[in-house]
């Protein structure tokens, strides 16, 4: 074994939180609901955010995108949807960790370059927005109950505010890279919005490696990586290598846009760094630098 598995050295924690921990889909989906959830959110992120241990958090923001694009589920100002959820949710994160931790915290607007050539685009599979009773104009997919439009997802190139992320974090803890970051492209003609989602896993794994991170942790709405999830034989893993996740992933199962990229984003930055990545339920994220926390350790 390469690491001591059980110890995280002091320095930077990058944390994925799901956008649904910010707004619980059972719930009532208003500000108030909203601001509670935050606050929740942000005890269990205090926790870390020790004086050892510098905290960045990328959240996701579906629940919120989908409440901005309404019924008319109209994709065509995605770029700017995003941004207005970056600012919405990096507010309520930054308040709330402030207030509990202590220690000054900054929400930044976040943009991430992706190439318009990437193949994601000709295959639109990100479900976004509400569910609609009818099938839209354009790529969507149908689910119990309706239909919802689909956006592509491709791969983040590049972080424009990376450095400037890594200045801040010297002296505070930071909220960035919010819902994968503003999707943006670079032209001849200057910079352009795409209407696209970036997962904000892999944001956040890209961060993680580029910043030096000594730990990744996906906070989730489930247990961890499951064997047979979602059946009665579902069975916690709670530790993969690399390479065991690698053949996890081939084998199929894991939800293309829950699960799976969570376990490739933990994939690369542990083959990166050598360092351990966790995902875990979003309720038991206090514990991530417990020497066994809850949910599944990925290691070389």
């Amino acid at each position: 074994m390469t690491i001591n598995e059980s110890a995280v050295k002091p320095g930077l924690l990058v944390i994925a939180l799901g956008g649904n921990a910010l707004s619980p889909p059972a719930g009532d989906p208003g500000y108030a609901t909203e601001r509670a959830a935050a606050m929740n959110a942000a005890r269990q992120l205090a926790a870390l955010a020790t004086e050892d241990h510098r905290l960045l958090v990328v959240h996701g923001n579906g629940p919120q995108v989908g409440r901005l694009l309404g019924s008319a589920a109209d994709t065509g100002n995605l770029d700017i949807h995003v941004a207005q959820t970056q600012g919405e949710l990096g507010y309520l994160l930054a308040e709330a960790l402030e207030q509990m931790s202590g220690t000054p915290t900054v929400a930044l607007v976040t943009r991430a370059l992706v190439d318009p050539a990437d193949p994601a685009f000709e295959h639109p599979t990100k479900p976004i927005g509400p569910l609609l009773p009818a099938r839209p104009g354009g790529p969507a997919v149908q689910l119990p109950g309706g239909w919802r439009r689909t956006v592509a997802s491709p791969r983040p190139l590049a972080v424009v505010e990376e450095r400037a992320i890594a200045t801040l974090l010297r002296e505070q803890h930071v909220i960035a890279g919010g819902g994968g970051g503003i999707a943006i492209a670079r032209t001849a003609q200057g910079s352009q919005g795409l209407a696209c989602v970036i997962d904000k896993d892999w944001m956040a794994a890209r961060l993680a490696i580029a910043l030096d991170a000594q730990l990744l942790v996906f906070a989730t709405n489930v247990a961890g990586v499951e064997d047979a999830h979602g059946t009665a034989k579902a069975q916690l893993r709670p530790r993969l290598t690399v390479t065991e996740a690698r053949e996890l992933l081939a084998a199929g199962g894991l939800g293309a846009g829950s699960m799976a990229p969570k376990l490739e984003s933990a994939i690369e930055f542990v083959a990166a760094t050598g360092r351990p990545a966790w995902i875990l339920h979003t309720n038991v994220l206090a514990q991530a630098l417990d020497a066994a926390p809850p949910g599944t350790r990925v290691v070389p």
